[in-house]
């Protein structure tokens, strides 16, 4: 009876101690893991910092005039006749209403334009 005794309360024994080496091996492993994906986290913010730093130096507009200058372009503001209206689409828009063209010149070029076109132009469909 007593080898019995002393062979369940082994087995009972290791089997313990089994599950808490696997508890432990475990948690070793999750913080590893862990530690990792923190550190990926740091880095993704780190690259999220100077990924936005890039951004706001390619949208300044001192790198524009820098551009403009050492490509030495000659910026004019355009005439009347060069601008063209369009509409917000917030409201109902005719097929009419879609652009406005500004001046005497600008109608003339609209015109000429419409006389060239193949067929209808391509609009997108505003219904919902």
């Amino acid at each position: 009876m007593s080898t019995y005794k002393f062979l369940s309360t082994t087995v009972i024994v290791t089997m313990v101690a089994l599950v808490y080496v696997f508890q432990q091996t475990a948690l070793v492993r999750l913080s590893y893991d862990i530690k990792a994906k923190d550190k990926m986290y740091s880095d993704l913010l780190d690259r999220n910092k100077i990924l936005l730093y890039n951004v706001r130096q390619l949208e300044s507009p001192a790198r524009l005039e820098r551009t403009l200058l050492a490509k030495q372009m000659k910026l004019e503001v355009p005439s009347r006749e060069r601008v063209i209206l369009v509409s917000s689409g917030t409201e109902e828009i005719g097929a009419k209403d879609i652009t406005r063209t500004a001046g005497f010149f600008g109608k003339m070029r609209q015109t000429a334009a419409s006389l060239f076109a193949l067929g209808p132009e391509a609009q997108a469909n505003l219904a919902k």
